[in-house]
């Protein structure tokens, strides 16, 4: 068994029907290690396991304020036209995502302002492409010539 099949035996369950739960997946859990490949492998999974019961606590819902700049940030990563107006916005966007920072809580600011870096990161490959385009369009005609 593969650490990966492991972890994710029975989060979806715990997740949907909370923390009752947590023990019988304890249980099911212990009873796959050896399975493992790994004496590492089975190291890690006894840590998953004592996590579980985080698992069952909600997820907090996004506040209105993390909404508002998400709303921000999906508007300048889908902004139409040509290279130059998806730029202007997603340069834009981040000085709008920081005033909501400013305005959410200490313990929230720092998860706003994350949304920008892939702003930062989507608007630099438009200025300076990792893959040019010519590049691409080149070898794909004639990848397509000798079919």
């Amino acid at each position: 068994m593969q650490l990966r099949e492991f972890n994710n035996a029975h989060k979806r369950q715990i997740r949907s029907e909370g923390i009752d739960t947590v023990g019988p997946a304890e249980q099911a859990l212990r009873e796959l290690l050896p399975q493992l490949q790994s004496n590492e492998d089975r190291r890690v999974a006894m840590l998953l396991i004592a996590r579980l019961p985080g698992c069952a606590v909600p997820v907090e819902p996004p506040s209105g304020l993390m909404q508002e700049a998400v709303a921000i940030e999906r508007a300048a990563y889908d902004a139409p036209g040509t290279d130059a107006e998806p730029i202007a916005s997603m340069a834009e966007a981040p000085r709008k995502i920081f005033e909501i920072a400013d305005r959410a809580p200490a313990d929230k600011a720092a998860g706003i302002r994350s949304l920008t870096r892939v702003l930062e990161h989507l608007e630099d490959n438009l200025r300076n492409p990792h893959w040019p385009l010519g590049r691409t369009e080149t070898i794909s005609a004639s990848a397509a010539g000798r079919h």
